[in-house]
């Protein structure tokens, strides 16, 4: 009996441990589930049909007014890259040859010449001597010519004489054939004729010389002038020695120096002229779109498409060294650089001319003389930014608004987008169950703090109004906020001032071309983001400081002061943007 009980105590135990312990804790468990009960989820609200409902079931947008170009008092600026090229490049060389005999302090590379200085001069001793020696050939020719002028004097007083003693010979013998017959004989009236005779052999050789000597003249005037051109021949060639400079300028390069025998051009200096400048640049052919599409340009005053208008331009040059320091100087757009488009990269050379390349402009002011830094001068890489007043109608939008594949999203406001359908259900019912599409999924992160509270939702901070994709946006360049000159320059967030400080950075807005605003200069563009969206259309709502507030004659009068304040602002907003 007593060798049994230890087999039967292992067996209690067993059965303790394999069955009733499971049992106990699922009973304990069942116990504890039991006692904590069941949660049951938050049953959602019935929809609002109410007008407010409605609104509040839209979805939240940040929207910015669309500016017309024109309104701001801003041109449209065009910036390309160019080169500071000489305007003009005197190249002097020898017109003589000889020895450099003397060469001017001035004469050295980088030297400021005036028109008239005198650079350098070569051996004038040769040329000297050409010059006294056809002065006496000159002179020479003249005696001659005053000699031959003497003896054709001398000879037409002989010839004179000779005229007379024919005619004294003539009248003998007309008197002795009036005779009667007998008183004279035949051989004194041949006596007379042979007299005659040579009196008029001496009037025709006296003729004669006096002839070749006016031959002989005429030979002699142009031996003189002769002379006379080739002692002023040696006269300019003896000015050639001294070696001038034809205008105002740098000296660039000098070649030769004292004591260097040149030969006839044989290059000496090259001097550039600094009164003005050129900077070498190219458009591309939508550039060259603007430059031609300009408002002040009267085509009968171009020469068959071969003339560019003139167009005002800023030269700005970046000091290297001084983050932040930038240099601009007022330029013309004058001309095409030659003709056609350049083979290599496909753009077409324009010529961009600096009048004044020693003054630039000191932060907006006018143009002051250059002593703090050096004036725009050849190598020079600078930007080139062309002012263009175009005719195409043109849009400030802000960047924020252009999206991907050059689309904008135009918010209209409109109330019927609150109105209910025809079946019964309300529009806002099928945008509420759109929340969750990419239409409706929006990031709230940047917009602002109070209009976007839902707990704090007011209905009079919002309006109601539909969103429309416009896929016809084409970006010319980008405008700084800055840039913008109106009275009510276009602002991002009050009080951000974070926005505001990239403002000056030149990148908030884009002008572009935007086709079915048709001149439009109220519409607003959607500046918050928006995830995919697949409809052309969707309602949405936007703050009410944003958009233009509904004006009602018969409260204005009643309403009070600041109300009436406040709705002026938004009234100013609407008509040209935040302030």
């Amino acid at each position: 009996m007593q060798s049994s009980s230890p087999p039967a105590a292992s067996l209690t135990r067993g059965i303790l441990i394999n069955f009733v312990a499971p049992l106990a804790l699922l009973a304990c468990a069942t116990a504890v589930f039991v006692a904590l009960g069941t949660v049951e989820p938050p049953r959602r609200p019935d929809a609002d049909t109410s007008r407010n409902g409605r609104l509040r079931a839209l979805s939240p947008i940040r929207i910015e007014p669309i500016r017309l170009l024109n309104t701001t008092e801003t041109p449209l600026f065009l910036s390309v890259d160019g080169t500071v090229v000489p305007f003009e490049e005197a190249n002097i060389a020898a017109e003589v040859s000889g020895r450099i005999i003397t060469k001017s302090e001035k004469c050295e590379a980088g030297g400021f010449v005036k028109q008239g200085d005198v650079l350098m001069k070569i051996d004038p001793e040769d040329y000297q001597l050409e010059v006294q020696r056809f002065s006496q050939q000159k002179e020479q020719e003249y005696q001659r010519l005053q000699e031959l002028d003497q003896e054709m004097l001398n000879s037409q007083k002989l010839i004179d004489v000779a005229q007379q003693d024919v005619q004294i010979q003539e009248r003998e013998i007309k008197r002795l054939e009036a005779l009667p017959s007998g008183f004279a004989s035949r051989t004194e009236i041949d006596q007379a004729n042979r007299a005659l005779l040579a009196a008029t052999q001496q009037l025709v050789s006296l003729q004669n010389q006096l002839d070749i000597q006016r031959k002989q003249r005429t030979r002699i005037e142009s031996a003189e002038k002769l002379a006379a051109t080739q002692l002023q021949a040696a006269e300019v060639n003896l000015r050639r020695t001294e070696v001038r400079a034809p205008i105002d300028g740098v000296v660039v390069t000098e070649q030769v120096d004292v004591n260097t025998f040149v030969s006839r051009g044989s290059p000496l200096v090259t001097i550039e002229n600094t009164s003005k400048v050129e900077v070498s640049t190219s458009l591309r052919m939508d550039q060259l779109y603007w430059i031609l599409d300009q408002a002040d340009v009267d085509d009968a005053e171009r020469s068959i498409g071969y003339d560019l208008p003139e167009t005002d331009a800023i030269i700005e040059f970046e000091v290297a060294g001084r983050h932040g320091m930038t240099h601009q100087w007022n330029g013309k757009l004058l001309s095409y650089d030659g003709i056609g488009l350049d083979p290599r990269t496909r753009t077409v050379p324009v010529r961009v001319i600096v009048d004044r390349p020693s003054e630039f402009i000191h932060q907006g002011e006018s143009s002051i003389p250059s002593h703090s830094t050096t004036p725009l001068v050849r190598g020079m890489f600078v930007r080139v930014r062309l002012m263009i007043r175009p005719k195409t109608q043109l849009y400030v939008i802000p960047t924020k608004a252009l999206q991907p594949g050059n689309r904008i999203y135009e918010f209209t406001p409109d109330d019927s987008v609150l109105d209910v359908t025809s079946t019964g259900e309300s529009f806002d019912a099928k945008t509420e169950e759109k929340q969750s599409s990419p239409a409706g999924n929006h990031d709230t992160s940047n917009l602002a703090t109070k209009p976007f509270v839902e707990d704090t939702f007011s209905p009079e901070d919002w309006t109601a109004g539909r969103v429309q994709i416009r896929n016809e946006v084409i970006p010319v360049n980008s405008l700084s906020l800055g840039d913008l000159k109106g009275k009510d320059p276009p602002v991002l967030n009050d009080g951000d001032q974070k926005q505001s400080s990239s403002a000056a950075s030149g990148r908030d807005f884009w002008v572009c071309e935007v086709a079915g605003l048709e001149g439009r200069g109220d519409s607003f563009v959607v500046t918050s983001p928006l995830g995919t969206v697949s409809e052309t259309s969707f309602p949405a709502r936007a703050a009410t400081s944003s958009t233009p507030a509904p004006q009602k004659p018969e409260s204005r009068t009643s309403e009070p002061s600041d109300q009436a304040s406040k709705r002026e602002s938004r009234s100013q907003f609407s008509a040209g943007g935040r302030s």
